[in-house]
C-alpha cells in the first residue's frame, strides 16, 4: 500500500527491536526494524512503505510461473497470501495441473508442489534506489531446502538483457545469505550468463530464520547490500569491467544494471538436480512451509526519479 510518510523516532524495545511510527491520513502503524533505524537516507526518498494491510493490485502482481528447470514448484495464487499484516509466501505439497503462464508466456508442465511470488505491476517498474523489507525464513527445524528471496529482476529488449540484483535465502545455509549480480545478453539460461562472471557471494550473517531487514541500494556506479544496516557487501564498475583483465571464470565486461525492472520476492524449493548445490535438501521440509515479510520500503534514487510512484 503506498502511504504518505512523515516519521518520529520511539524507544527501543526490550527485545532489541526498535519501532518507527508512521502516519498517513486514515491510521498510525508502527513500523517494527532494527536498533538506530531512522529509514531517512540522503540522496533517496521514500516512495512506497507497503506493510501488507491488504494485497494492493495497484502495486503488486502474484506470480504465475516458476523458476526455470530449477523448480520443483509452480507459482500459484495460494502462494501469495496476506494475513494480518504480514505477506506469506507459501511452499506446498499439491498437484498443480499444467496450465499457461501469462509471466512465461507459455504452457507450464505439471507439478507437485505449489509456491509463492509477487512483483511488481507492469506500471511499477524501477530504476535505481534502495528497496529494504523485514522478512523471516521458516524454521530450519522443518525447512531444509529451500530459496526464499527479495531481488530486481528484468530480461528484455534487443538483445535480451538479462539484469538481477539478488537477495537469496537457503534452506541449506540458514545463517548466511546469498547477495547477487547476475547480468548476460540473449542467454538461454542461468548457466550462460557465467560468461560476464559470477558475482555470488555467501555471507554469514547469523539466523534468516529470525526477522531480519535486508536492503539493496542500487546506483549507477555501484550496487550495495546491507543487513539490519550494515554494509555487508560492494559492488562497483571497477570490479566488473574485465580492467586489467577479467576475474577468474569471467569472458566479458559486466555493467551496473541501468534498465527498468521489476522488484520482486519469490519462495520455492529447488529440484532433486540441483539442491544439494544450490537451496539445500529437501528430506527436512515439512509443508506448508512460509516465509513471511512484514514490510516492503521502495526509495528512488533522487538523482534519477521513480515514474509513476
Amino acid at each position: 500500500m503506498i502511504k504518505t510518510l512523515t516519521t518520529k523516532h520511539l524507544p527501543i524495545l526490550p527485545a532489541g527491536l526498535v519501532l518507527l511510527a508512521s502516519y498517513h491520513a486514515q491510521s498510525e502503524n508502527a513500523l517494527i526494524a532494527y536498533p538506530g533505524y531512522t529509514g531517512e537516507y540522503p540522496g533517496y526518498t521514500l516512495k512506497v512503505d507497503e506493510r501488507f494491510d491488504r494485497l494492493d493490485n495497484m502495486l503488486w502482481r502474484v506470480g504465475d510461473g516458476a523458476v526455470g528447470h530449477e523448480s520443483a514448484c509452480r507459482f500459484t495464487p495460494q502462494g501469495a497470501q496476506v494475513e494480518k499484516g504480514l505477506l506469506h509466501l507459501i511452499v506446498n505439497q499439491e498437484k498443480v495441473p499444467a496450465s499457461w503462464s501469462e509471466d512465461h508466456q507459455q504452457e507450464k508442465r505439471p507439478y507437485e508442489y505449489s509456491c509463492g511470488e509477487l512483483r511488481t505491476a507492469p506500471t511499477k517498474t524501477i530504476k535505481y534506489g534502495r528497496f529494504e523489507t523485514r522478512m523471516k525464513a521458516p524454521a530450519r527445524s522443518a525447512a531444509s531446502g529451500y530459496i526464499s528471496s527479495l531481488f530486481t529482476y528484468t530480461n528484455s529488449g534487443s538483445p535480451r538483457e538479462w539484469e538481477e540484483i539478488d537477495v537469496e535465502l537457503e534452506g541449506g545455509r540458514p545463517d548466511k545469505f546469498q547477495a547477487n549480480l547476475i547480468y548476460g545478453l540473449d542467454t538461454p539460461n542461468w548457466v550462460a550468463t557465467r560468461e560476464w562472471g559470477a558475482w555470488e557471494d555467501k555471507i554469514e550473517v547469523g539466523p534468516v530464520d529470525d526477522w531480519r531487514v535486508f536492503a539493496i541500494e542500487w546506483a549507477p556506479t555501484f550496487i550495495k547490500w546491507y543487513v539490519d544496516g550494515k554494509l555487508v557487501k560492494t559492488l562497483d564498475q571497477s570490479q566488473l569491467d574485465c580492467k586489467p583483465e577479467c576475474a577468474p571464470g569471467q569472458k566479458k565486461p559486466t555493467p551496473i544494471p541501468d534498465n527498468l525492472t521489476s522488484l520482486m520476492m519469490n519462495f520455492w524449493i529447488p529440484n532433486d538436480e540441483i539442491q544439494d548445490v544450490f537451496g539445500g535438501n529437501k528430506k527436512h521440509n515439512t509443508y506448508p512451509m512460509v516465509t513471511q515479510y512484514d514490510w516492503i520500503r521502495i526509495y528512488q534514487l533522487d538523482s534519477a526519479p521513480l515514474a509513476n510512484y
